[in-house]
């Protein structure tokens, strides 16, 4: 009578281990799990299901492999249309030059797997006005906002600031509608409406 095979999932998930399954032996773990008239004796039918689970199971964290490396590349090629950029600790701030609203520099952050710039320390702010300076174009946005509690300024998560370098008089919420903040070449900060057109800095 032929016997059935079922997968089990009581199989290990560690790497085969079996007396056949050797380099050279594998076709022979496979003849052996069958006798003279094709039929597969009990041990060596769990041989044979535990060879191919380790297979499947190597095939799985291969093809795990390649999607990593994939979105690992894709995200590569985004972050290479950000040209010029400064380090500091373990942030890279970025920048393709472009001007943009505070809330299309948000999208393009996010969608290269960044986020705008959030400046926690002097060393990070100085980082930021290097390369404001760089890319000549007179003031960037950062990524935090008063939209929660008008003039209070957090940052995109909700807390409060561990760092500010504030010009002079500000934040004033001029005319009322200043809810962003925007980095000068001098490394001081302004509030400014979130609709103008800024320098696109992002973080990563």
């Amino acid at each position: 009578m032929p016997v059935a095979f079922h997968f089990s999932p009581d199989v290990g998930t560690g790497p085969l281990n079996c007396g056949n399954c050797t380099p050279g032996g594998n076709a022979l773990a496979l003849a052996g799990a069958f006798g003279a008239h094709g039929r597969a004796s009990a041990p060596a039918s769990a041989t044979l299901l535990a060879y191919i689970s380790a297979l499947w199971q190597q095939l799985e964290a291969l093809q795990g492999q390649v999607r990593r490396l994939q979105g690992a590349f894709l995200q590569y090629k985004k972050v290479e249309l950000f040209p010029n950029g400064r380090g500091v600790g373990q942030k890279v701030f970025k920048s393709g030059g472009f001007l943009k609203t505070f809330y299309e520099a948000r999208q393009v952050c996010a969608q290269a797997g960044g986020q705008m710039p959030s400046p926690r320390s002097a060393a990070e702010n100085h980082a930021l006005q290097l390369l404001l300076e760089a890319e000549n174009k007179g003031a960037a946005f950062l990524s935090m906002t008063d939209f929660k509690t008008k003039g209070r300024f957090t940052y995109p998560g909700g807390k409060p600031l561990v760092y500010s370098n504030w010009a002079p008089g500000e934040p004033n919420d001029e005319n009322g509608n200043e809810h962003c903040v925007e980095i000068f070449t001098n490394g001081k900060w302004n509030d400014k409406p979130c609709g103008a057109k800024r320098l696109v800095i992002c973080e990563f």
